[in-house]
C-alpha cells in the first residue's frame, strides 16, 4: 500500500496541509465572518474536485479499463483574497474589509471587541495562489457504457488535520450509438463524490455533463458542458477576544460552491497503453486539469 501513502502526500496537496491553520483561523471569526473567510476554499475545492472527470466520449461496445491520476488546479484570482467581514455588534467596527482564506498571511484587519481598549487583530489568509487536488480514477466501460470510481480509503493526515477520505462514483453511456454514421462521439455523464476532512469539513459533490470527442490515430480532441453542486458542512469552535475568560463555543454551517455551468475543451495523447490529457474548464472557478493513466 505505499503508492497508496505517496498519492495521499499529494491528495489535496496545499489545501488538505493548510486546514489545520485555516481551522485555527476560524477559531477567531463568529459565524457572520467565518462563511465569508472561506468561502473561496469552498468554491475552489468544489470546481478541482468537479475536474478531470472524462477524456473521451469513446466507451467499448466490448470491455475496456482506464486506472490513472487525475491532478487539477485553480489559479486563485485577486477577487478571492479579501472580503468584508461582518463581525457583529460585538466588535467596533463591525463591518471591516480583511483577508479570505487566501489572502495575504498578515492581511488581517484591526478591531476592537466589546469595551476592551486593545486592538483585536483578524487572522491573514494562507497566503496560496495555486490550489491543486490530484485523485486516483479508475472506469470501466462496456456495452457503450461506463462506470467510473474514485476512490481514496480514510487514512491519517497528521493529527491537526486527521483523517481524509473520498468517494466518487459515475455513469457515462454513449448517444452518438444510436445516431448511425456519426461522425464524431457524444455521450452523457453524472457523478456523485462524497469528501470528508477530519472532523472539519463533509463535503458532497455532483456533476452531470454532455461531452463528445473526435480520435484522429494518437490523437483526440474532446469537450463538453455541464452543471455542478458543492457543497460542504463546516465545523470549528469559536474563541471570542475575552482577555478574562475562555469561552468557545462550538459553530457548523453549510457552504454551497458557487460553481454551477462550466464549458470544458482539451486534447488527448495515446501511445499504446499509455494515456495523457490536458484541459480547461470555464465557469465561476477555471480549472486546468491533466491525466496520466493505462487504458486496456
Amino acid at each position: 500500500m505505499r503508492w497508496l501513502t505517496i498519492l495521499i502526500g499529494v491528495f489535496l496537496v496545499s489545501p488538505i496541509v493548510a486546514f489545520s491553520q485555516v481551522d485555527k483561523n476560524l477559531g477567531s471569526f463568529p459565524e457572520s465572518a467565518a462563511k465569508g473567510y472561506i468561502q473561496p476554499l469552498v468554491d475552489v475545492m468544489g470546481a478541482n474536485l468537479n475536474s478531470g472527470l472524462y477524456h473521451t466520449a469513446s466507451m467499448s461496445k466490448f470491455l475496456g479499463f482506464y486506472v490513472g491520476v487525475k491532478g487539477m488546479a485553480v489559479f486563485v484570482p485577486s477577487s478571492m483574497k479579501k472580503f468584508t467581514a461582518e463581525l457583529g455588534s460585538d466588535y467596533n467596527p463591525s463591518r471591516v474589509e480583511t483577508a479570505t482564506v487566501f489572502g495575504d498571511k498578515d492581511g488581517g484587519a484591526k478591531t476592537k471587541y466589546g469595551n476592551f481598549p486593545d486592538s483585536v487583530k483578524l487572522p491573514g489568509g494562507i497566503g496560496l495562489k495555486l490550489v491543486p487536488l490530484a485523485v486516483p480514477q479508475v472506469s470501466l466501460s462496456t456495452m457503450n457504457s461506463e462506470l467510473l470510481v474514485r476512490f481514496v480509503p480514510s487514512i491519517k493526515i497528521n493529527d491537526d488535520v486527521g483523517s481524509v477520505d473520498l468517494l466518487g462514483i459515475g455513469l457515462g453511456h454513449s448517444i452518438s450509438q444510436y445516431i448511425p454514421m456519426f461522425p464524431i462521439n457524444v455521450a452523457i455523464q453524472g457523478v456523485y463524490q462524497q469528501l470528508k476532512i477530519g472532523n472539519y469539513l463533509k463535503a458532497t459533490a455532483l456533476n452531470v455533463n454532455v461531452h463528445a470527442s473526435k480520435s484522429f490515430v494518437f490523437f483526440t480532441l474532446y469537450g463538453g458542458v455541464g452543471y455542478e453542486t458543492f457543497s460542504a458542512d463546516i465545523n470549528y469552535s469559536y474563541k471570542p477576544p475575552i482577555p478574562i475568560a475562555d469561552i468557545i463555543k462550538t459553530i457548523s454551517f453549510s457552504l454551497k460552491g458557487k460553481n454551477n455551468f462550466r464549458a470544458t475543451a482539451g486534447f488527448k495523447l495515446g501511445f499504446a497503453i499509455f494515456d495523457l490529457n490536458v484541459d480547461y474548464s470555464i465557469g465561476s472557478v477555471n480549472v486546468l486539469s491533466a491525466g496520466f493513466g493505462f487504458s486496456f
